[in-house]
This record gives C-alpha cells, sequence and structure tokens, in this order.
C-alpha cells in the first residue's frame, strides 16, 4: 500500500515538508510511542524518511514515512497523525502500519 506522504496535493493545504524539522520527528517518535502503548509492542524510533503536513483550520494532519526497530530489526512504517490545536493541544494516531516488503537491512 502506497503511503499518503506519495500522494499529490488534493485538498489544498497538503504539502510536503523537511523530515528533519524538529516537530516533525517530534510528532513520528509520539506516534511510535502511541503505537506502542496502544499494541503492547516496543518499536524505537530511528528516523523519519518522508513527511507531509496537512493545515486546517484548528489541526494540522500529519503524514510520515518512518523507520522504526524492535530487537535487531529495523522495518519501515507509515504514521498518520492528527494534531488538534486548542486550549489543550492533543494528538490523535488515526493510521500507524508496517510498509509491506520493504524490511531495512541491518549489518551484522
Amino acid at each position: 500500500m502506497s503511503s499518503s506522504v506519495q500522494l499529490k496535493n488534493t485538498s489544498g493545504g497538503y504539502k510536503p515538508v523537511d523530515p528533519n524539522d524538529p516537530k516533525i520527528q517530534e510528532v513520528a517518535a509520539w506516534a511510535i510511542a502511541e503505537h506502542n502503548k496502544q499494541k503492547g509492542t516496543d518499536l524505537v524510533y530511528k528516523r523519519t524518511l518522508k513527511a507531509a503536513r496537512e493545515d486546517m483550520i484548528g489541526s494540522t494532519r500529519y503524514f510520515i514515512d518512518l523507520e522504526a526497530s524492535e530487537g535487531c530489526k529495523t522495518n519501515k512504517y507509515y504514521a498518520q497523525v492528527l494534531e488538534i490545536v486548542c486550549q489543550t493541544p492533543t494528538k490523535e494516531l488515526e493510521v500507524f502500519m508496517l510498509q509491506e516488503n520493504a524490511p531495512i537491512p541491518v549489518a551484522n
């Protein structure tokens, strides 16, 4: 399945962003922590590969391709996070999934 990071700008507010941006890295790390909490996994954030955001009134949706490891195996994942900006900002993990057929080789 292709990630939303690769979609064209169809909503008007969708735009690619620098995967090294500290805010993107914060959201990616939060997505992994939230996934671990929800699913009882022990993924460790490695890096962000691609990212995009969609700005909406009162919220921002992030589309992130990232690498995470569990034990000695590293894989690619896709995360979609909705951040609602209000008096108390909140985040919601909308999608978190393994990108099939995309393991990252790890040197022994």
